[in-house]
């Protein structure tokens, strides 16, 4: 059970209330498991799906937001990342019901600049997931159901494309790649 300033953290994160995430992480160590959602930082990931949809949606009305809109609309994820890594969040904890971690939700949501961060504090890109597929190739799948060796990349959004690359350009291998 969380205690009331556990509460109140996911709370803020929930709410990307950037400002209430910092003044509670003062107190709060944010390396606690809730049972519904994991540790803080992957619901912060988890949450990369909201801003993932709003630019699919603009891709699908033929109106892709620039990078600066992009930016504007990913910056409270980044700055409440920022501040659960100055608090000394460990990025590599998964969630215990689906075995997901950030790195795996920021990955699904296309998110190149949180995979970024997250590889650069040394997350694993070859950690599996529940049905036993690296995040390459999970991701991989999610989006072309296929592999990353057989993505038809004319079929892929930029935000995909360039978040699969950077997953394979550090390291992260395909299931089957790490099986032989």
């Amino acid at each position: 059970m969380l205690n009331p300033q556990q509460t109140a953290l996911l709370q803020a994160i929930d709410e990307l209330d950037v400002a209430q995430v910092q003044i509670l992480l003062k107190d709060v160590n944010p390396n606690f498991i809730d049972d519904q959602v994991g540790p803080p930082v992957s619901k912060l990931c988890d949450q990369l799906f909201n801003w993932w949809e709003n630019i699919c949606e603009a891709h699908e009305a033929n109106h892709p937001l620039n990078e600066q809109e992009k930016q504007a609309q990913l910056q409270p994820y980044l700055d409440i990342l920022q501040a659960l890594i100055d608090a000394d969040a460990n990025l590599h904890l998964w969630d215990s019901e689906e075995l997901y971690g950030p790195l795996w939700d920021a990955a699904s949501a296309a998110c190149e600049p949180v995979v970024k961060i997250l590889l650069a504090h040394q997350v694993n890109p070859n950690t599996r997931d529940d049905d036993d597929m690296t995040i390459l190739s999970s991701i991989s799948d999610l989006f072309y159901d296929c592999d990353f060796d057989q993505i038809d990349w004319a079929e892929a959004l930029p935000e995909e494309r360039a978040t699969l690359e950077l997953l394979r350009a550090n390291g992260a291998k395909m299931s089957k790649e790490l099986s032989s």
